[in-house]
């Protein structure tokens, strides 16, 4: 690219300069035919035509070569962005898609593990008072079956003290005596 410019610019010096040398020609009062002073101006210019097309062709060409290959690339790594941007933005949405989906999926779980999880805390619950109302019924039945032996204890008491009573209103002294002797005699005669 610098080697054309570089070539560009040198070979318009020169049209410049033959321009000017041409035009200094000119000034005098004589007047020019077409032949004597536009022909070797017209050849002066195609061959500075012919020069610069034989020296920039090459240059000028691969100038346009490059620049259209570059554009090219340029719209071909468009695409290419273009489509990743468009497969990472269906990706993104897939994703998001899917994400909704799994959220509902842990909502429902968590509804469903929560009404299993009430479910055992009420059969759980049920079990206790079931154990607690056995638990206090086998305490009724002992305090029951205590105050049973306390009742019976009791009238065995008043049983004796009232049959002691009776024996004592009874039982004279004679037979007081009598009874005194014959224990004596059934422990005495063991010993």
């Amino acid at each position: 690219m610098k080697k054309t410019l570089t070539i560009l610019t040198s070979i318009s010096g020169v049209v410049i300069a033959a321009a000017a040398f041409a035009s200094e020609g000119g000034h005098g009062a004589e007047q020019y035919t077409f032949v004597g002073d536009w022909l070797p101006r017209l050849i002066n210019f195609a061959i500075i035509v012919g020069a610069l097309v034989f020296f920039l062709r090459k240059p000028v060409r691969d100038m346009f070569k490059n620049r259209t290959a570059e554009i090219a690339k340029a719209m071909e790594e468009s695409r290419e962005a273009r489509e990743r941007a468009l497969a990472a933005l269906a990706e993104m949405e897939r994703k998001a898609r899917e994400m909704d989906t799994e959220t509902r999926a842990m909502i429902s779980d968590a509804q469903v593990r929560g009404e299993k999880d009430k479910q055992a805390l009420i059969e759980e619950g049920k079990r206790i008072v079931r154990e607690i109302e056995e638990q206090v019924k086998v305490g009724v039945d002992i305090e029951v079956q205590k105050a049973k032996a306390d009742l019976a204890i009791e009238a065995s008491r008043l049983a004796v003290d009232l049959a002691e009573g009776k024996i004592k209103d009874k039982i004279t002294k004679q037979d007081h005596e009598r009874i005194v002797k014959d224990y004596i005699a059934s422990v005495g005669g063991r010993g």
